[in-house]
Parts: C-alpha cells; sequence; structure tokens
C-alpha cells in the first residue's frame, strides 16, 4: 500500500485519500454552518437584550439567562472557529497529497470537541476520518 519517496501513492492511498477528502470537507462545511448558527444566536441574544432594555423590563432572571446564553455563545463560536481551523488545515494537507502533515493533525481528541461544540456531522465524519488517516501508510523519510 505504502509508496517510494517521489513516486505517486497507489491506488488504495489515492482512493482512501479521496473519501477522507470528502468527509473532511463536508464535516468542514457543517461546522462553518454551525459557527453561523452560533453567530445568529449570538445577535439573538443581542436583539433580546436591546428589546427588553427599550422596553424598560427589569427581571434580573431574564438578563442572567440572556448572559448565560451570550456567554456559551461566545465560547461554543471561538472553539468553533479553532475546529474550523484545523479542519480546514486537514482538508489543504489531503488535498496535497501531504500525509505527513494530515497524519500530524489527525486527532480522536479534537474529532470529539468537534463533536461537541460543531454538531454531531463534523464530529462524526472526523471521527470516521480519524481511523481512515491512521490507516494509511506513515510517509518515508
Amino acid at each position: 500500500m505504502a509508496s517510494a519517496p517521489g513516486q505517486a501513492p497507489s491506488p488504495e492511498v489515492e482512493r482512501a485519500l479521496g473519501s477522507i477528502s470528502t468527509m473532511v470537507l463536508v464535516a468542514l462545511i457543517f461546522a462553518i454552518l454551525a459557527l453561523i448558527g452560533e453567530i445568529v444566536v449570538l445577535g439573538l441574544v443581542g436583539f433580546a437584550s436591546a428589546v427588553m432594555s427599550e422596553q424598560g423590563i427589569v427581571s434580573p432572571a431574564a438578563s442572567a439567562e440572556l448572559g448565560v446564553i451570550g456567554f456559551l455563545s461566545v465560547v461554543f463560536l471561538i472553539i468553533d472557529a479553532v475546529v474550523i481551523s484545523r479542519t480546514w488545515k486537514m482538508y489543504s494537507a489531503v488535498k496535497n497529497g501531504d500525509i505527513a502533515t494530515l497524519k500530524s493533525l489527525n486527532s480522536l481528541g479534537w474529532a470529539i470537541v468537534a463533536l461537541i461544540f460543531s454538531g454531531i456531522i463534523p464530529g462524526v465524519l472526523l471521527l470516521i476520518a480519524h481511523g481512515r488517516i491512521e490507516d494509511l501508510p506513515s510517509p518515508q523519510v
């Protein structure tokens, strides 16, 4: 399955890279959609706060709830942005056929972080891709 340095990868490796590329791309797209959703939620929190302020609604419970939702939205947004950045690097590596970089970026922990903060689809796809990336031959030095 491995190929010598300077030679084109074997057909099995090419097929595996194509499959990994598709999974990582779909994970990236859904992570970006999750980021957009988090931005929308943050905007809605700001809108709700503005409406409460304008209407003179004084409710410590509602203010606390909006504060918690806003804080969690920011946390999810930041972590999702990091997941997107890492997933983009993985996608670039697989498109360039850089197996060494792809293997160095491949992490079960980051797939689980994506599962929690970016959604089920990106997380599951990165978990599946993790196994396939581990099966790729190590690049010859």
